[in-house]
C-alpha cells in the first residue's frame, strides 16, 4: 500500500509498527512522541509502503454519537491527507477492536461508513482502502465483511421511502342534487386553490446528494405535509401539498443544496488548488466545485487532457500542456491557483494581496452583517448602499498570527466582532493597510491612546462622517480583546499584563496594529 495508518494514541500499535519500520523511524517517532505531537507522517523505513501516517483517535465512551464523531474525525483527517498526496492505496487499523474492547459491529459501521462517505465526495478518485484485522479476530473479520456487503447493497439498490397518507371523507347533505353538486364543486375549487404541485427540472446538483441528505429532505417535507418525489437520475423534483408548505419545501431544497455545495467547496479547497477559465480578456471565472475536482484529479494523474461538460452543457477539453480550454473553435486560457490554507475558506480566490468583494444582498454572509448592524441601527439610517468583504492577505495573516499568540497565552483569545466608524478617506487607508495607531486620537482618547471599537453600530455611527455623496462608512471588525482593564486618557499603552483597555461596558481600545482586522466595510446613508 502507499500509506499505512497508525493510531498514534495506541501505544501497542505504535510500538509494533515503528519496531517493524526500523531504528530510524523509531527514533523519529520517539522524538515526536516526547514532544506530545500526535499528528505527523514518517517515511516507510523497512515497511512496504510510501509513508506511515500517524493520527490520534480521541475516543469518547459517553455516547454513540460522540464515538461516531471521533471516528469520523480520524477517517476524515487520513482521507484528506492521502488524497492531497495522490496516494492510491491506504490501510486503516481496526481501531477499538483490541484492548479497548468496543463492540466490533459499532466500530465497523462507523469506520466503514465514514470512509464510504469520504470516498463519495471524490468521485474520480481511484483510492483503494483496506482495513487491517488481527488474524485471530475471526468475529471482527465477519462483522467488517458484513458491513462492507451492506455498503455494496446500499450503493446498488434504490431506496424506497414510505410515508402515511390520510384521506378526509366529507359527507354532503342537501335538499336536491343541484345544491349538492354546486357544493361539491365549490369544495373542489377551494381545495385546488389551496394546493400546489411544483415540477422542478434540471436540478443537477441533487445527483450528488448522499442518502443521508435525501432522507433529511424527505423528513422535512413530510413534517410539513408535503409529498416529495425525487428522481435522482433525471434530476427532477416534484412537490405536492398546500401552497404555503410547498413554497417552504422549495426554499428548503435550495437551502439544503447550498449547504451541500458549501461542504463540497470546503473539501475542494482542502485539496489545495482552484481552476479558473478566462471568459473575457482579464476576467476569470472559477469552475464549479464538481468540475474543479475532475480537472484536479486528471492533472494529478499526469493526464495530458480532460474532457467534461460545463454548466452550459458544452463538451469542453482542457489541454494541460497549453493550459487552454477548447470547445469547437473557441479556445480560452485556464489557470491553476494554489490556495493559501491560512486564509478563510469563504474568501474569493485571488492572486492579488488585496481585494474588495461586494456581497450579494441575498447571501447569508450579507444578512449576518446586516442583522448585526441593524441590532442598534434600525430606524437610524435610510439604506445600506453596499457591504464589502475586505480581503487583505498580508493584514489577515498578521492578525491570525497575533490571534495564535493569544491562544497560547489564554484558554480563549476572546475574539469579538465590533464596529468602528470613520470617514471615507480613513476607510480607504484602513482597507489598504490596517487600523494604524497613527489614527489614534482623531475621535478622542478618553480610555487610552489607541484605536477605538464599540459593540453597538449606533455608537460608532456618530464617529462616521458624510462624504460628498451623502454616504457614511463603518467597519465590522474582528478584534482581539485578551486581558482588558479600565483605561484612562493618560495611557499610551495598556498597563503591564493587559492587552486592551475599556470603559468597562461596550468600548474597547487596542494598541497593536495586528490586534484587529477590518473584515467588512459597510457603506450606508
Amino acid at each position: 500500500v502507499d500509506a499505512i495508518v497508525v493510531c498514534s494514541t495506541s501505544m501497542y500499535l505504535c510500538n509494533a509498527i515503528v519496531s517493524a519500520a526500523g531504528q530510524t523511524i523509531k527514533d523519529s517517532y520517539n522524538q515526536k512522541s516526547s514532544a506530545n505531537i500526535l499528528e505527523f507522517e514518517t517515511p516507510a523505513g523497512d515497511l512496504s509502503c510510501k509513508q506511515i501516517v500517524f493520527r490520534p483517535w480521541i475516543q469518547n465512551k459517553n455516547s454513540l454519537q460522540n464515538l461516531k464523531s471521533s471516528i469520523n474525525k480520524f477517517v476524515t483527517s487520513v482521507i484528506t491527507h492521502v488524497l492531497k498526496y495522490n496516494f492510491t492505496t491506504v490501510a486503516f487499523p481496526s481501531i477499538g477492536c483490541g484492548q479497548l474492547d468496543y463492540d466490533p459491529k459499532v466500530i465497523a459501521e462507523y469506520l466503514i461508513g465514514e470512509t464510504y462517505e469520504q470516498l463519495k465526495t471524490s468521485v474520480h478518485s481511484q483510492l483503494i482502502v483496506s482495513f487491517v484485522l488481527m488474524p485471530e479476530q475471526k468475529d471482527v473479520y465477519n462483522v467488517f465483511a458484513d458491513q462492507i456487503d451492506k455498503m455494496k447493497l446500499l450503493k446498488n439498490t434504490p431506496i424506497n421511502i414510505f410515508f402515511n397518507k390520510q384521506t378526509v371523507r366529507i359527507t354532503l347533505t342537501g335538499s336536491n342534487d343541484r345544491e349538492l353538486k354546486e357544493c361539491q364543486n365549490k369544495i373542489k375549487r377551494l381545495a385546488q386553490s389551496c394546493s400546489s404541485n411544483i415540477h422542478l427540472t434540471d436540478m443537477n446538483d441533487i445527483a450528488d446528494w448522499s442518502q443521508e441528505s435525501i432522507q433529511k429532505y424527505y423528513d422535512y417535507c413530510l413534517e410539513i405535509k408535503v409529498i416529495p418525489s425525487l428522481d435522482i437520475q433525471k434530476c427532477i423534483v416534484d412537490l405536492v401539498g398546500r401552497k404555503d408548505a410547498v413554497s417552504e419545501a422549495e426554499k428548503y431544497l435550495l437551502r439544503l443544496n447550498t449547504e451541500i455545495l458549501r461542504s463540497a467547496r470546503i473539501k475542494v479547497l482542502s485539496r489545495g488548488f482552484v481552476w479558473s477559465v478566462e471568459v473575457l480578456p482579464g476576467k476569470w471565472e472559477q469552475y464549479s466545485y464538481k468540475i474543479n475536482e475532475q480537472i484536479e484529479d486528471a492533472k494529478s494523474k499526469m493526464a495530458s487532457y480532460i474532457e467534461f461538460n460545463n454548466e452550459k452543457s458544452e463538451r469542453c477539453r482542457i489541454n494541460f500542456t497549453s493550459m487552454n480550454e477548447e470547445y469547437k473553435t473557441r479556445k480560452r486560457a485556464v489557470s491553476r491557483k494554489c490556495i493559501d490554507s491560512s486564509l478563510p475558506t469563504y474568501w474569493d480566490v485571488s492572486t492579488d494581496n488585496f481585494k474588495r468583494v461586494i456581497l450579494l444582498n441575498s447571501s447569508n454572509e450579507y444578512k449576518d452583517v446586516m442583522n448585526k448592524f441593524n441590532a442598534t441601527m434600525k430606524g437610524n439610517y435610510i439604506t445600506i448602499v453596499k457591504i464589502e468583504r475586505i480581503q487583505n492577505k498580508r493584514w489577515y495573516k498578521q492578525y491570525a498570527a497575533h490571534r495564535d499568540e493569544y491562544s497560547q497565552r489564554y484558554t480563549k483569545p476572546d475574539e469579538r466582532l465590533l464596529f468602528h466608524g470613520c470617514n471615507s478617506a480613513s476607510a480607504e487607508k484602513i482597507v489598504q493597510e490596517c487600523f494604524n495607531r497613527a489614527f489614534a486620537g482623531l475621535n478622542g482618547i478618553l480610555y487610552g491612546c489607541g484605536v477605538y471599537f464599540h459593540e453597538h453600530a449606533s455608537y460608532s455611527s456618530s464617529y462616521s462622517r458624510l462624504d460628498s455623496s451623502g454616504e457614511r462608512t463603518m467597519f465590522l471588525a474582528r478584534v482581539l480583546i485578551g486581558k482588558t482593564c479600565i483605561g484612562s486618557s493618560s495611557m499610551k499603552v495598556p498597563p503591564v499584563g493587559f492587552d486592551t483597555t475599556t470603559d468597562g461596558q461596550h468600548i474597547f481600545v487596542v494598541y497593536h496594529d495586528a490586534s484587529a482586522y477590518g473584515e467588512y466595510l459597510i457603506t450606508y446613508k
